[in-house]
């Protein structure tokens, strides 16, 4: 049944919108019925923002819950799920524990809502990708595999608060605990990077083994040098002599400083499991926000980009099939 006028929950969903629209956040109505799903065809609002109509058609005297689209559309905004509220204790201690404290306060200072099961944290940055799962836990029967902290990043959304009724299957509400749509604050690419580091310490399905292709070489059936080096080479070997400084280790994920730099974070080695350094910063002489394997990483910093000198120099180190 369609809520009156005069209806607390539908007016305080149709003040949220207002309050969406001051921020600059994209959003969407969300059916009462326990689908959580769109009441309209969302793709538009997906690249711009809805309108002052929009808002008073979709909420105003409605049943409708609503939804944050995340992403560029809202600039730059992204928002970490945790399935449930245990899952979110334990976070906060890994985080505890990394000494990231005053980092998390900040974000759940500037926006942080409790959903019907969980916690919804919303920050901006300015790299935002598409959603993932950070974490995960196996399950007894199909689908075997639950996510329990994932992000709403570019192309998704969020439902958020005060949508309330028949909007979640629980009929419970979300609710905001602390800090409002204005003051979501933006953090960094670095400090983006930590998060779901520790994110990722709570997976309990064991990441894929990357495999490098097997490519045999010109000179012989075996393995090329760089294959080689890539298996057997340590980071710490590759970067250190040039400068870097090791700072942290996240679960799998080590973090470090570039030359020249006494504070932060520059880049991380094993990005999200997959053995590759990735750097943010712009200032090295790797490319930004592009993941290089340790062969790469060693040519760029000891050959300047060649790869030929660069192989020659594995080998006379002894760094070929036998």
């Amino acid at each position: 049944m369609t809520a009156s006028k005069s209806s607390p929950s539908s007016f305080a969903v149709y003040q949220t919108a207002l309050a969406a629209l001051r921020a600059r956040i994209s959003f969407i109505p969300i059916v009462p019925d326990g689908r959580k799903a769109p009441a309209v065809r969302w793709k538009p609002y997906q690249v711009s923002l809805p309108t002052l109509n929009h808002a008073r058609t979709w909420f105003y005297g409605k049943d409708h819950g609503i939804a944050f689209l995340t992403g560029s559309v809202s600039g730059g905004l992204e928002m970490l799920d945790f399935d449930a509220h245990d899952i979110y204790a334990q976070f906060v201690e890994r985080v505890r524990q990394e000494e990231l404290t005053a980092l998390l306060e900040k974000i759940e200072q500037g926006y942080k809502e409790l959903s019907p099961r969980g916690v919804h944290l919303y920050y901006r940055c300015r790299v935002i990708e598409g959603s993932k799962k950070l974490a995960q836990c196996p399950l007894k029967a199909p689908p075997w595999v639950e996510s329990t902290i994932e992000t709403r990043g570019e192309g998704g959304y969020g439902i958020g608060a005060p949508s309330s009724g028949g909007v979640h299957p629980s009929g419970r509400p979300y609710r905001v605990v602390q800090g409002d749509l204005s003051t979501i604050v933006t953090i960094t690419v670095q400090e983006r990077a930590l998060l779901h580091a520790v994110a990722r310490t709570l997976d309990k399905i064991p990441p894929p083994v990357h495999q490098p292709p097997r490519i045999p070489s010109q000179q012989s059936q075996g393995r090329r040098p760089g294959t080689i080096f890539n298996e057997q080479a340590t980071w710490s070997e590759i970067l250190e002599p040039y400068g870097w400084t090791w700072v942290k280790k996240i679960g799998q994920e080590d973090f470090w400083r570039r030359p020249g730099k006494t504070l932060g974070i520059s880049a991380t080695t094993n990005f999200e499991g997959s053995g590759y350094l990735y750097v943010f910063s712009t200032s090295t002489p790797f490319v930004a926000r592009v993941g290089i394997d340790k062969f790469g990483a060693y040519t760029i910093l000891a050959h300047q980009g060649d790869f030929a000198s660069s192989t020659k120099a594995l080998v006379a180190q002894g760094y070929v099939e036998v």
